[in-house]
């Protein structure tokens, strides 16, 4: 028993939690339930996009030719292209046994390393353990498929951790992995300030704060440079465009991301589906912002400019929806990005473990953030955190899926796990009264969840009814 509870006490070393965690999903996705047939969606474009790269006979970066998408995530795809062709295995288990190493870097590398330097301390084997179980029970049928959002949030983490160690060699890696994550998941050029941030701490005594300071920005951006240049040169010869980020539209057409405010309007929460009964989309109406918007020409958004002044013109309501789409991005319904059962077994289980690390997380931050007045003078923290919680920011206003909110979340287990001592906290609440007003609380915080949930459910609409590119 101490062996054992030693040995959860202490920090495991990265290839423990590796092969931990491979172990875990190569144990699981075979039996996860999923078909070839079922392999769908941006997770077959992101497929066949890999072939773009074999165009012609031979390969090349430059033969990639999509605008929507950046060359990256689906060249990350190739190796699992080539087992299948080698193996003569499906392309669903290619994409599994890629799907459970990204899960090894994501949570057995990624998110330890960062959280030991975020914080200070390093997760010990026992609540690294909470933390894998958590994000499994959540997250486990994503690395079924070749998604961009898991692959994008681990080398954004790596890259975070990265730029926090104070040489320019790891500041050159950290452009590197930065350049990546942003290339697959442009959305992620949001965390640009909290990239800043980390920089600023480059000085040292010896060389000064703009030394440090700008050979450190000279290595980020050579790193930067060495990922993006491909998209600058397929940008400039596909599309006469010269710059180095996804240009995320269709040539001649308006900006995704203007789309998107649009749709996230009149619709507040959207998943891809393989229910029978609603065959592709799963897609929740907003019917205030439907009325709303019918008053905007084409009952659509124009420009940013028409967008901000929509948002102006309705202050309340917009902030109203802001809050509702944060909730149902955080309400998760299904492990799954495509799930095959409208309410399949345990899923109120599953809801109501996640309301309530929901409102844990919420009162551990809180408390944490009371306790230290000092955390300012954290610069890795508040980078990371600024890193990750922009980019949630600003995916707000558009459809809101469960996976555009993934940092935060992943945030609010990590806290979960990190820091709750069960019995300290209850023990800290003194008296019968404390206890049982506690427990009222919490209840009430539950009840509200649910009919929060249940009222966007409310406004499930046909597949008929979603937007449309």
């Amino acid at each position: 028993m101490l062996i054992n509870s030693s040995f959860l006490s202490v920090a495991w070393p990265a290839r423990w939690r590796v092969l931990a965690v491979l172990t875990l999903y190569a144990l699981y996705l075979p039996l996860s339930g999923y078909t070839v047939s079922q392999f769908r969606f941006d997770a077959a474009e992101y497929w066949e996009l890999s072939l773009k790269f074999t165009q012609n006979g031979h390969y090349s970066l430059l033969a990639f030719d999509a605008p929507l998408r950046g060359y990256l995530g689906p060249l990350l795809v190739l190796p699992a292209r080539l087992l299948c062709h080698f193996t003569g295995w499906s392309m669903l288990t290619g994409a599994q046994v890629l799907g459970a190493g990204w899960a090894a870097v994501l949570f057995g590398i990624a998110i330890p390393q960062l959280w030991a330097q975020a914080t200070g301390r390093a997760l010990s084997g026992g609540r690294w353990l909470v933390l894998l179980g958590l994000t499994f029970v959540f997250w486990r049928d994503y690395f079924n498929f070749t998604l961009s959002d898991m692959p994008a949030l681990a080398l954004l983490l790596l890259g975070l951790a990265a730029l926090a160690r104070r040489s320019w060699g790891w500041a050159v890696l950290a452009g590197l992995l930065l350049a990546a994550a942003i290339n697959i998941r442009p959305i992620y050029l949001a965390s640009a300030p909290g990239v800043l941030w980390l920089l600023v701490p480059k000085s040292s005594p010896a060389t000064g704060f703009r030394s440090g300071f700008w050979r450190s920005s000279a290595a980020l951006v050579a790193g930067l440079a060495l990922v993006w240049l491909p998209q600058l040169l397929i940008n400039l010869w596909y599309f006469q465009q010269p710059t180095p980020l996804v240009l995320a539209h269709q040539p001649g057409t308006a900006p995704l991301y203007l789309k998107q405010l649009t749709w996230g309007t009149a619709f507040q929460r959207y998943e891809s589906s393989l229910v029978p009964e609603s065959y592709r989309s799963l897609v929740y109406a907003d019917s205030a912002g439907q009325r709303a918007l019918a008053s905007e020409p084409g009952q659509r958004f124009n420009s940013y400019g028409q967008y901000v002044q929509f948002g102006l013109r309705h202050p309340v309501a917009t902030s109203g929806r802001y809050l509702r789409h944060l909730f149902n991005g955080l309400d998760i319904r299904f492990p799954t990005p495509y799930p095959q059962q409208l309410h399949p077994p345990a899923q109120a289980v599953l809801r109501l473990l996640n309301y309530a690390l929901l409102g844990l997380g919420a009162w551990l931050t809180v408390a944490a953030w009371r306790k230290c007045r000092r955390w300012g003078q954290n610069p890795v923290a508040v980078g990371t955190l600024l890193a990750l919680l922009l980019p949630c920011l600003l995916v707000l206003p558009t459809l809101m899926e469960c996976r555009f909110l993934l940092p935060l979340h992943l945030l609010v287990l990590a806290v979960v796990a990190g820091m709750w001592q069960p019995g300290a906290w209850w023990r800290g609440l003194g008296s019968p009264v404390r206890r049982l007003t506690c427990t009222i609380i919490a209840a009430g915080w539950l009840w509200g969840c649910w009919q929060l949930s249940e009222a966007t459910a409310g406004q499930l609409r046909p597949p008929s009814e979603a937007p449309q590119e």
